[in-house]
This record gives C-alpha cells, structure tokens and sequence, in this order.
C-alpha cells in the first residue's frame, strides 16, 4: 500500500505547498492537476486488478482486440488504413480502433477504464509517459514477449529504445521516431540581407549575427520579420531541452534520479534565449507573432520567420502550402564547448494496458507494428511515421532523400531523449513556467530553473516515496 499512501502524499504537500504560477502558464499547470489529482483513487485500484497475464478463450474466427489511439481527422483515416494492411497480412486478429486522446494532460478516460477493469487491449502511449503509467501500475511490462520473439535492443534507435525502459523492464515498443528538430533557413531572405544563401550558421554566435541582420522594422518601428526565435513554436519546455542539450547541459541524473534543471549550461542556454526578449522586447515580439500558427500561417512559410527548428511536419505543410519556397535544410547549431548539431528523439509507443483482455493478440498486433519490417514500412507509407525500429527496410529507401534524410541522420546519431523517469508531465509543466518567468522578466533564468529543479525534484520524490525535503 506504499504506493497509495504516496500518492495521498503527492495530493497533501500540493495543498501545504501551492505553486506560483505565471498567468500564462496556469493553463499547463490546471491540465496537469486535473489529470493527476482525481486520479489518486483511480490509480489506487490498479493495484486490486490482475496482471495482463490470462488468454481469452476464442471461437474459431480472428480475435477482436480494441486499440486506443489519439489521432483524429486525416491521421485517424491513415491510422486505419495502417490496420487494414495489418488485418490484410493475416487472419487471426481484427483490430477495432477508437479515438481516445491519451497525451500529457488528457489521460483520466484510459485511468478509469482500467481501474473499472475494462481496459483496451493496446493503448498508444506518448513516451514521456511510459515510467510514470509503469510506476502507477497501468501498463503491463512486456519482457516475456520481447524475449520470446527475440525483440532487441539493439534492432531500436537507442533514445527509442531507452524511453521505454523503467525500473529495469519494458513497458513499450516505440512505434513512431520523433527526431527533433532540423534547422531551416529561407535563402531568398539570406540574399535579401546579404548573406551567403548556402551557408547556415554553425554555431550559436553565427546564428546571433545572422539573425540580427534578418530581422527588419517597418518605418514606425515594428518589427516585419524575425531572424529567429529561440523559444519557436513546439513549446516551451521542448525548446528548452532543444537549446539546453546544444549548449551541452544535462536535465537529469538517471543513476541518482536527480533533477538538474539548473545545470549551469542549461542556466546559459536559457540566459540566450531570454536575450532575444530583452533586446527586440517580449511585448514588440508578441505583437508581430500573434497571428502566427501552423500550416498555412506557420511564419516560415509566410517568410515571417527566416530561420527555424523544424520538427518533420512542417515538410508537408511547405509542400502543400508553399512549394516555391527556397529553402536550406541541416542540423541545429550549437556552442564549441557544447553540442554542434545537437539533436533529441521523442515519439509515441504502443502498450498493453493492465488487464487487457487479449494480451496475446495485443501482443501479435504490437509486434507487427513496430518490430518487423512488413509494419514499420507500412507505418511509413500510410502515415509518413518514421519508425523507432532501425533495421526497418524503410531507412535504406529514404536515407539519402535531400529533406527527410536529415530527420534520419538526427535519428542516427542523436543520443538524447527527454528524461525517463515518473515525473515526466510535471517536469515538462515546470520547465514551462521557468521559461515563461524569465521571459516576462519575473525571474532570472538560473532562479527560474532552480525553482524548476526544487518543484520537480519535491514531486519526483514523492512518487518514489522518498523524503521530501
């Protein structure tokens, strides 16, 4: 019952000890209560059902098994076609898909199903979330058929492979490689400002030069268009991490499962970005970003922006709305004593649920989607998803395409992945408020990360049902 008891703990010291919350950040901050906290009874149940350990008996037919997943729209269909190729390559499961968000701060439906014992079969799992549904006991490790079909590590990217990995067991396979981010460059914007259109910067102190003459006003002083920005339009925290790594500073301690938010190198790296704030204004900013968005109104694609970190999306988004544009694409800058072309994977993983009532099944359809290369390179065909899984055939037809083969060399060589550890939400939460602060000038950056560190740190060791200090 430890594990009650710390979660009644979490919920106490929360009470004891309320959070300052910027106004632009309680947003995150509400989403990640009202996920966690109702869910202390929720997850309190997990622990009176059985494991994923019982076969279903089944007629002679193919089994029906239910797959959770998040996407909508044109995602959603090309999901399904994805299951019609599977159900296409053999006879034994049929898959029945049902839209669920289950992201960050959208997961209470899946708590409850699982604690009322009526479970999917698989559910898609952002992998940020794979310790912290391990350490709550909703998922089902998956070693025993991992070693049975000979899945290894060595066959996954290691950041895909490492993010699944909690407490010594596999809670997930990845089934889609997100490698972030590429830097892109608008090339008639470098000529307009005299730069050499085919030479990008390098390190942090080109880009800086770089982006002071890309940026221009208009005669009363706006600013029309924006050499960069440094905090970019994937998120606060993900940026963090993005330019946090570049500057060479670490985030988490595995082996002491410490937070260290305020690494002096990450203290640095948020230090640069604020600078951006302090010499246009963070108010001049805001009032030339406000219709900013994505697709069509994504300021690369307008020419807004000249230079940005490109996650694989915006491939599309340039080619359907903007196919003309002139464009250079290559790896991240970074600093001499840090990283240069610094990079990080995410993704999401598939995963048995706890009391899933057709592990086998589950199974069969899991390993098909992310460890043979009939699957990933379906994956790939239908939904454009990079597969975590390596050895997919699927690398050998795009390594050397002149844009996407950039995502696959981050995918070659990146070593990082967001820390693997049962605090994940909350980290990403703080790290979000730490960036705001300092950006608004409510706090300096090392004293807005330190609070960082303390915040996660306090909820980190009361999931762990260590001390809290």
């Amino acid at each position: 019952m430890n594990f009650v008891v710390n979660l009644r703990k979490q919920a106490d010291v929360r009470k004891l000890h309320p959070m300052v919350t910027p106004r632009s950040a309680r947003g995150v901050n509400r989403r990640y209560r009202s996920a966690v906290l109702p869910l202390v009874l929720i997850v309190a149940c997990l622990l009176l059902l059985p494991a994923c350990n019982q076969k279903t008996p089944t007629s002679g037919g193919p089994t029906e098994i239910t797959v959770w997943h998040p996407w909508g729209g044109d995602l959603g269909k090309q999901t399904q076609r994805l299951v019609d190729r599977y159900h296409a390559s053999q006879n034994r499961v049929r898959v029945r898909l049902v839209f669920t968000p289950t992201d960050l701060s959208t997961n209470q439906k899946f708590f409850t199903a699982i604690a009322a014992n009526k479970p999917p079969d698989v559910a898609f799992v952002d992998g940020t979330q794979d310790a912290q549904w391990a350490e709550w006991g909703a998922l089902t490790p998956l070693d025993d058929f991992v070693k049975r079909d000979n899945v290894r590590a060595g066959d996954y990217f290691p950041p895909c492979w490492k993010q699944a990995l909690y407490k010594g067991r596999i809670w997930s396979l990845t089934y889609g490689a997100d490698p972030n981010f590429v830097f892109c460059w608008n090339k008639d914007a470098f000529r307009r400002a005299g730069l050499d259109p085919e030479n990008p910067p390098r390190t942090i102190a080109e880009l800086d030069a770089m982006a002071e003459k890309l940026t221009t006003f208009d005669g009363k002083g706006r600013i029309k268009t924006l050499g960069i920005i440094p905090w970019g339009q994937y998120g606060l925290a993900n940026s963090l991490f993005t330019w946090g790594w570049a500057f060479g500073g670490s985030f988490y301690d595995e082996e002491t499962q410490t937070i260290t938010a305020s690494d002096p190198r990450v203290v640095k790296a948020l230090e640069w970005m604020v600078s951006y704030g302090n010499d246009l204004g963070i108010t001049r900013i805001n009032a030339s970003t406000s219709g900013w968005g994505n697709q069509a109104n994504n300021p690369f694609i307008t020419g807004q922006l000249a230079m940005q970190c490109v996650h694989i999306t915006t491939l599309k988004e340039i080619k359907r709305y903007a196919p003309d544009l002139d464009f250079g694409i290559t790896s991240l800058p970074g600093t001499p004593d840090g990283e240069i072309g610094s990079s990080w994977v995410g993704g999401w993983s598939v995963a048995l649920p706890r009391g899933c009532p057709h592990p086998e099944e589950a199974w069969h359809f899991i390993h098909w989607l992310c460890a043979t290369p009939e699957g990933t390179t379906a994956s790939f065909e239908e939904t454009d998803t990079l597969p975590g899984y390596r050895v997919s055939p699927v690398f050998d037809k795009i390594r050397n395409h002149p844009e996407i083969g950039e995502f696959v060399k981050i995918l070659e060589a990146a070593k990082h992945q967001r820390p693997t550890m049962p605090a994940q939400a909350y980290y990403m939460g703080a790290l979000d408020r730490a960036v705001d602060n300092a950006l608004y000038g409510r706090m300096t950056p090392k004293e807005a990360l330190e609070r960082a560190e303390k915040e996660t740190q306090r909820e980190l060791d009361l999931i762990l049902g260590r001390r809290v200090q």
